[in-house]
């Protein structure tokens, strides 16, 4: 079937623009029907218009040339045309003079304009892929766990490139009318993120991945093709499990509804007021504490996380889990009196569970792997003897300034 927007069926006309829906990938509008398709939509997308008419030959000569549009941005902008033949009043009050006339509607607030000059697909699609907004994130170490932690009830989804700049069908999905709402997408390249592109166990680019779950832990690599409707089909399964309760407009920062949470993904994470529940005492085992202070070293992240990794090992299947974990004891002033740590660093293990009470290193002894490992070893052979809290709660964590939230780079 072909809609014909037509000369005479008795081929009396020479020229005629006939946009057959089974050749073309052009979508036919009518004036009553321009609300409905493109405007009502104005806020989140982009659109075209080729207004025209039927029986002039520069029309039906330019047909070719828009279908060459429509069909590269199929599903992603809205390429559509209008007969002004048909609808002469609403082509007047749009302004439209001579046709071929291509109109573009980029997203609100800026205002519709006519295309002057040459119309060629080429021009055409550039056009309206700059006015395509980005909600992507260029991921940076400054910014990754951030991007990650916050907003743990968005699937996160983000493209690993070796080339510099964010393609625009990444834009597009990103700006998408759900999935903006509903879809965190990143951008990170093979030069500037090398560490995650380890940690998501990247081998070749470009590569998709996607993390979801409340604390990040499903990790799925993308395996179809890399084209736009492919990966819009992947995402879409799992846009609605996001909440999206904040999105800006076009050209602004996206404006995260719930605090970044970067402690969920750090393999030895600090116990600070806001990350104490997550990382230690809301879930099932003991927790392992490294206690200094100041900030913590590569080298003691290295150390503790190769005792992590051993004792994980170590205790897989007997039902002993540990997690592991540093605190600032400058940082914590209430609770470093509680440890009463004499040597530093040093090391305490906590039960977090009914009855809190915690184990430590004797008082000349200063945290290392060894003594860390000895430590463990006299709990689960039940030598350690544990301490009750006083009073049964927790000292008062320390209040501290949240960091100043920086304008994504988009």
């Amino acid at each position: 079937m072909f809609v014909r927007l037509a000369a005479s069926l008795f081929g009396a006309a020479s020229s005629a623009v006939i946009i057959d829906a089974m050749k073309h990938d052009i979508q036919g509008i009518q004036a009553g029907s321009f609300d409905t398709i493109i405007g009502k939509f104005r806020d989140d997308a982009v659109s075209a218009v080729w207004y025209y008419k039927e029986n002039n030959a520069a029309d039906e000569k330019f047909l070719d040339e828009y279908q060459k549009v429509a069909k590269e941005l199929k599903g992603i902008v809205k390429v559509c045309a209008m007969d002004c033949e048909r609808f002469a009043k609403f082509c007047k009050d749009a302004g439209v003079g001579d046709t071929p006339s291509v109109m573009i509607y980029p997203p609100n607030p800026q205002p519709p304009f006519a295309l002057q000059g040459e119309l060629t697909s080429k021009r055409i699609t550039n056009v309206l892929t700059k006015s395509v907004p980005s909600l992507v994130t260029t991921l940076t170490a400054d910014n990754e766990a951030a991007f990650l932690t916050s907003d743990p009830s968005k699937p996160k989804v983000i493209l690993f490139s070796n080339k510099p700049k964010v393609p625009f069908m990444w834009r597009a999905l990103s700006a998408e009318m759900v999935f903006k709402r509903t879809i965190k997408f990143g951008f990170a390249t093979e030069e500037a993120n090398a560490e995650l592109a380890k940690k998501f166990k990247i081998n070749k680019y470009p590569s998709i991945v996607m993390q979801r779950g409340g604390k990040g832990e499903q990790k799925e690599t993308y395996s179809g093709d890399i084209n736009f409707q492919a990966i819009y089909s992947w995402v879409n399964l799992y846009s609605e499990s996001g909440m999206g309760d904040k999105v800006a407009g076009a050209g602004a920062g996206e404006s995260d509804s719930e605090e970044a949470k970067p402690w969920l993904i750090q393999d030895i994470p600090e116990l600070t007021g806001p990350s104490h529940n997550d990382v230690c005492f809301k879930s099932e085992g003991l927790c392992v504490i490294y206690l200094k202070k100041g900030g913590i070293t590569d080298a003691e992240t290295t150390m503790l996380t190769g005792l992590k990794n051993r004792f994980t090992s170590h205790l897989d299947g007997r039902g002993t889990v540990l997690k592991w974990m540093w605190m600032d004891l400058d940082a914590e002033p209430n609770l470093a009196e509680m440890f009463e740590i004499s040597t530093v660093p040093g090391a305490a293990v906590f039960n977090p569970h009914k009855r809190l009470r915690f184990t430590k290193l004797d008082d000349e002894v200063a945290a290392d792997e060894t003594s860390i490992s000895a430590l463990i070893d006299k709990i689960m052979g039940g030598d350690a003897r544990f301490k009750m809290i006083k009073g049964g709660k927790l000292p008062t964590w320390t209040l501290r300034a949240k960091p100043e939230k920086k304008k994504s780079e988009l």
